[in-house]
């Protein structure tokens, strides 16, 4: 057993025995929860406990579920600090974040959702994130907010192994003020110890942290005027079932065991039928004893079994196994379908098709996937989302924010005048934003004057304005001397001037040719529902210049 195993094997006996006998508290961790966070570890490693069902065969498909979750939450994540005054502070705190957090930011959101949980904590300089079997909860709130835990953490040296555990909670004490009269303070406590152990078997005895590589770590640790632990417990928007009192989160997928079981034997069937669909050739046995005596090496396909055809008309008889792909991918797309919904997918988010699982592309989310979007959207809020009091932002980012601030301050690295000397901006992308249908939209508000064409070039070509003010005006330049439209169409002509044609030729003339390709665009829009019926009658009246009433019975077909 190596060392990470070990730890992970002694780490629970730690927790219910030695540290509750160390610090003298009592810890939150049922036997259910216990026993879900170690299937969730065999989970990850790729060893399932069904996997000799599945030949020993496993596609892993929770690990699919996991990142597919993190890529769509972290999505163009972005956090930006500024300074609400001059000073250090807002510069310190935006590099800590961009290396502790932004730059593996899908990594520790796909750890988040595989166990329901992780643990943000600063390390000494920045910020780790501990999954559930690094740590534990010895109190939390009515909101099962983890207030108070300890932490672990363990490293070799020769034949020695050693584990350091930190207890963080607040404590209240009773003091004087300047007036003399007595007042409780709120003060939050870490205390640290060390363990040696001299074999795998035993966690070890209790040693100064002198003697371990943490000699520079203080036994105990005291500050004031904090108003939040120094760490955040950042949990799974996912109502934990199997255990409701317990404070830590489940993942997405914790109750899909019996359909990943079911999904893992039926690839591997398929798998296994498709290794073994060649064409098989069965001889007679006095012809395998013939090429046996003669030295002949038979070739793959011949089946060696040695059957009995004399009494055939042939001594050779051939046998093709029969694949039964439609079915198996019918029961495979099943399963899928079923583990996707229960993960808070839409249906149809995963297929099969015959050969590999394909997954929604990121258009098709923002299209058509209206409860992906916004079971990513329900997890994003863990981590960024409007305060209920109306009053700015909160959220695991913010109060990791807290706790870099906190220890930036405590450590000396900034002066305490300094002390939350910061705003928090954060931002993802749109899941819900349709950039074809946006870009569209703008261009048939840009050729009717409604927008300038700089701004479109801007939105949705990725031009500086500079640029895109540049291009329009060589345009227009172009257009004039030509008399040809330009690089949006009639660039020379007054929007009064382009309404009052196009008010005449609609009048006279009906529809031309790109009046009536936009009118069939945002009618077509509207059937499908991509846009709203308002919507609709706004971009028609825009579009051909008529009014809006005219164009309420446009889109319904009414003229």
């Amino acid at each position: 057993m190596g060392l990470i195993a070990w730890f992970k094997e002694k780490i629970k006996m730690l927790f219910k025995t030695d540290a509750e006998k160390a610090f003298g508290v009592e810890t939150y961790l049922s036997p259910e929860m216990d026993a879900a966070i170690k299937l969730w570890g065999q989970l990850e490693n790729g060893k399932p406990p069904w996997v000799k069902e599945s030949n020993g065969r496993t596609i892993g498909f929770w690990n699919t579920i996991a990142e597919e979750w993190a890529k769509l939450i972290t999505q163009n994540i972005d956090i930006k600090v500024q300074g609400i005054r001059s000073g250090d502070m807002p510069i310190k705190m935006q590099k800590i974040i961009n290396k502790y957090f932004l730059q593996n930011a899908k990594d520790d959101i796909h750890a988040m959702v595989f166990f329901g949980g992780v643990m943000a904590k600063w390390d000494g300089s920045g910020i780790e994130f501990l999954r559930p079997d690094m740590f534990l909860a010895t109190e939390f709130d009515s909101s099962k907010e983890v207030q108070a835990a300890i932490f672990f953490s363990y490293y070799s040296k020769g034949k020695k192994f050693y584990t350091k555990a930190e207890w963080h909670r607040f404590e209240e004490s009773t003091r004087k003020n300047e007036a003399g009269e007595n007042e409780i303070v709120k003060i939050y406590h870490v205390s640290t110890k060390a363990f040696q152990s001299d074999n795998q078997d035993d966690i070890g005895r209790e040693v100064p942290l002198s003697q371990t590589k943490w000699a520079d770590i203080e036994p105990e640790f005291w500050a004031e005027n904090l108003e939040k632990p120094l760490f955040r417990y950042i949990k799974c928007p996912v109502y934990n079932f199997i255990d409701s009192d317990s404070p830590l989160g489940v993942p997405c997928f914790a109750n899909c065991m019996e359909e990943f079981r079911a999904l893992d034997i039926a690839m591997s069937t398929l798998g296994k039928e498709t290794k073994n669909s060649s064409p098989i050739m069965m001889i007679d046995q006095s012809a395998i004893m013939y090429a046996k005596q003669n030295g002949i090496e038979l070739p793959e396909f011949i089946d060696k079994t040695g059957l009995d055809l004399s009494d055939g008309n042939s001594p050779v008889e051939q046998w093709q196994p029969t694949l039964q792909v439609a079915s198996r991918k019918e029961g495979i797309n099943f399963y899928l379908s079923i583990i996707g919904f229960k993960c808070g997918f839409d249906p149809g988010y995963f297929v099969f098709d015959g050969q590999s699982i394909q997954a929604t592309t990121a258009t098709q989310v923002r299209v058509t996937q209206k409860r992906t979007a916004d079971t990513a959207l329900s997890y994003r809020d863990v981590l960024d989302k409007p305060n209920s009091n109306g009053e700015g932002r909160t959220g695991a980012i913010h109060d990791i924010a807290y706790i870099i601030n906190a220890m930036l301050v405590i450590n000396g690295e900034v002066a305490p005048s300094e002390n939350e000397n910061y705003e928090l901006f954060c931002s993802f992308a749109d899941l819900l934003k349709n950039e074809e249908e946006d870009a569209l939209l703008d261009k048939q508000l840009a050729d009717t004057g409604y927008i300038p064409k700089w701004k479109w070039l801007v939105l949705h070509r990725g031009y500086t304005e500079e640029e895109a003010r540049a291009l329009v005006a060589e345009a227009q330049m172009e257009s004039m001397g030509s008399g040809e439209g330009g690089l949006f169409g009639d660039e020379y002509m007054p929007l009064q001037e382009k309404n009052e044609e196009s008010d005449s030729e609609s009048a006279s003339k009906g529809l031309n040719g790109a009046q009536t390709q936009s009118l069939i665009t945002i009618i077509s829009q509207h059937s499908a529902g991509m846009i709203t019926e308002g919507q609709a009658v706004n971009l028609i009246s825009a579009a051909i210049g008529v009014s809006k009433d005219e164009a309420k019975k446009m889109l319904l077909g009414q003229i």
